[in-house]
C-alpha cells in the first residue's frame, strides 16, 4: 500500500530531484520534504530572528520556509529554511507566493536531507543570480558551513563555518554570530 509521486519509484533516491517536481525522501514512506526536528525548528527560528534584527531599517527581508523560491536556470523549486531577498516588492505581497531572487539562503540539514542539501540543491543554488550567500546548518550536531558569491561571479568551495566564530555576509552588510544561531537550541 501507500500512494507513490508520479514519476517516483518506491525507495527511489533523489537523483534528479530538480525541474519543481517534488521527490519522497530515500528509504521513507512518501512525504514532502518538509518538517523536522525540534533542534530544526529552533536553528529556523534563531537564524531568522538574528538576520531579522539586523536588517531592520534596510530594503532586504528575512523569510521563511513557507516562501517558494524559482530558480529558472536551474528548474528548480525550492523552499529554503531561511531567505533573504533585497528586491523590492513587485506585486502585492498578500498573493505573492514565490520569489525568483534571493541574497541568502540557509538550509538546516537533517539525516534525510543533508545528502540532497549539500549535493544538487547546493548546485542548483550556485545558479541563482544575485546569491551571495550559502549557509548549511547541522541540526544533528553543532556544526556549520558556508559559500559566498564573489563580484565576478564565482562562489567559493563550501567551508565549515568555525564554532564559537561570527559569520561575514557582505552581501547583506550583516555578520551572523554561531552563538546567535545556536544558543538554546539544545545539541
Amino acid at each position: 500500500g501507500g500512494a507513490r509521486l508520479p514519476g517516483v519509484a518506491r525507495g527511489a533516491g533523489l537523483t534528479q530531484p530538480l525541474d519543481g517536481v517534488i521527490y519522497a525522501i530515500q528509504g521513507e514512506a512518501v512525504r514532502g520534504m518538509a518538517g523536522g526536528s525540534q533542534v530544526h525548528a529552533r536553528i529556523i527560528r534563531n537564524a531568522g530572528f538574528a538576520l531579522h534584527s539586523k536588517l531592520l531599517g534596510t530594503p532586504c527581508e528575512v523569510l521563511s520556509s513557507d516562501m517558494r523560491l524559482r530558480i529558472a536556470s536551474a528548474g528548480a523549486v525550492f523552499y529554503p529554511d531561511v531567505l533573504v531577498h533585497c528586491e523590492p516588492a513587485t506585486a502585492n505581497p498578500a498573493s505573492t507566493t514565490e520569489l525568483t531572487q534571493a541574497r541568502l539562503v540557509i538550509e538546516v540539514l537533517s539525516p534525510t536531507t543533508q545528502q540532497f542539501d549539500r549535493g544538487a540543491k547546493l548546485q542548483a543554488y550556485k545558479m541563482l543570480a544575485g546569491l551571495q550567500h550559502i549557509v548549511l546548518l547541522s541540526s544533528t550536531e553543532a556544526a556549520a558551513w558556508a559559500c559566498t558569491c564573489d563580484e565576478a561571479g564565482l562562489w567559493s568551495e563550501i567551508e565549515p563555518w568555525p564554532h564559537g566564530t561570527v559569520l561575514a555576509l557582505p552581501g547583506l552588510g550583516v555578520s551572523l554570530g554561531w552563538d546567535e544561531v545556536y544558543a538554546g537550541v539544545g545539541l
